[in-house]
């Protein structure tokens, strides 16, 4: 059986219609094992509204969906991490470096797309519109990584069968930051793994002048 993780912020727009998708994409292929957290979540929440509606306008029901929050033991039974943009796996890698080889951007696999497309940016506060380019986009994005898990595993779903990628960590003081910022796209759109240790902004800089 693989196991299959999804990860957004809160764990109630991005990853729960990830995981709703997912489980419908995979019906009758296998099993699977499906689930999702969020790595700001808080514990117990449902999905959003327009996330519910959304799916189920193709007929698939997320109501019963509640938050959880990213843990080293949701980490630890996946075999397939998938985050819904470069700073939810840059997060995962930093807190939990043992999962790099099998932590992945969802739309990384799509060939179609730029490097700078692949986040599927959070719709929360969105309108109903925003939500379904959403989830248009998680599906897009489902339908590449399922190839790609569907090539690289075995019938055990064993993770050890994916590519090694490259992880490299970088930093700065916010005088680097635009530098360090560019760098990291560069080594990303190559296929590394990047792990950010900050800093995140230039507002320090701002303050002294």
């Amino acid at each position: 059986m693989k196991t299959v993780l999804f990860v957004c912020t809160g764990n109630v727009c991005r990853s729960p219609m990830a995981e709703g998708l997912f489980k419908n994409a995979v019906r009758g292929r296998g099993p699977y094992r499906v689930f999702s957290a969020g790595v700001g979540a808080v514990d117990g929440q449902p999905a959003s509204d327009h996330a519910v509606r959304a799916l189920r306008e193709i007929g698939i029901d997320i109501n019963g969906h509640r938050s959880r929050h990213l843990t080293a033991d949701v980490v630890s039974q996946a075999d397939y991490i998938f985050g819904m943009t470069h700073s939810h796996v840059d997060a995962i890698m930093l807190l939990y470096p043992q999962a790099a080889e099998k932590t992945f951007l969802l739309r990384e696999f799509d060939e179609t797309l730029d490097a700078y497309e692949n986040d599927i940016s959070d719709p929360i506060g969105g309108s109903y519109d925003i939500y379904c380019n959403c989830r248009d986009q998680i599906e897009q994005g489902i339908a590449s990584m399922l190839n790609f898990i569907e090539q690289t595993s075995t019938s055990g779903g064993a993770a050890s069968q994916t590519p090694t990628k490259q992880t490299v960590a970088i930093g700065s003081d916010h005088g680097g930051f635009d530098l360090k910022h560019a760098l990291k796209l560069h080594l990303q759109t190559k296929g590394w793994i990047v792990v950010d240790y900050g800093t995140v902004s230039k507002e320090w800089l701002r303050g002294r002048r």
